[in-house]
């Protein structure tokens, strides 16, 4: 199930969608006529807060910066392309389309802080989260994400032998996906990542 773990609990942002101000302007312009639905929400674990920006029915295009969400400048993916991770920042905005987010149409993006490892070369790695759920970054599913070291180590929750399907970025080795099994007594599990690798136990 796209919105749940193995045991059926929802997986979901600390907070609900709530409306994008630019949005709020345009019904305002139009005299109230409705452009389409764009919102966005957030998770924060670890001091790391995470985004995620929905549209659907638009009626025209817009441009969404990091601060108009309430975001820092980051990488940025797309439910339907997990594989095309890019910055997100000022510059280098999101376009939301209404041909692509029309009225028969879903658009998800997920938005992630860029950090680094304190290795010598400080890789930059960032958390996506579980590429196949529609919430990517939730509570339920990651409780820290805890420097160790060179290291990262991020502890998963769920059922026990669950499969999780963990998305992360890396400098070196960009775009990873990783199976990760959680522990058959308690449903616990690691997700670890380095400056040459990212790996589950």
């Amino acid at each position: 199930m796209k919105c749940c773990r193995q045991d059926g609990l929802i997986l979901k942002p600390d907070r609900p969608l709530t409306m994008i101000n630019t949005l709020v302007s345009e019904w305002a312009y139009y005299n109230g006529v409705s452009q389409g639905e764009l919102y966005s929400t957030r998770t924060t674990i670890s001091n790391q807060t995470f985004h995620t920006i929905f549209a659907s029915a638009m009626q025209l295009d817009y441009m969404i910066s990091p601060s108009m969400i309430g975001a820092e400048a980051g990488v940025i993916w797309s439910y339907d392309d997990p594989d095309a991770v890019d910055t997100f920042s000022d510059v280098n905005t999101l376009d939301v389309s209404a041909s692509d987010c029309g009225d028969l149409s879903i658009c998800l993006w997920y938005v992630s802080p860029l950090m680094q490892l304190s290795d010598p070369d400080q890789t930059y790695y960032a958390v996506l989260g579980e590429w196949n759920k529609w919430t990517a970054i939730s509570r339920q599913r990651i409780t820290e994400i805890k420097p160790v070291n060179s290291t990262v180590i991020v502890s998963l929750q769920g059922v026990p032998n669950e499969i999780v399907q963990m998305h992360v970025f890396h400098g070196d080795l960009l775009s990873v996906i990783v199976n990760c099994q959680m522990s058959a007594d308690v449903g616990t599990g690691r997700l670890t990542i380095t400056a040459s690798n990212v790996t589950c136990t």
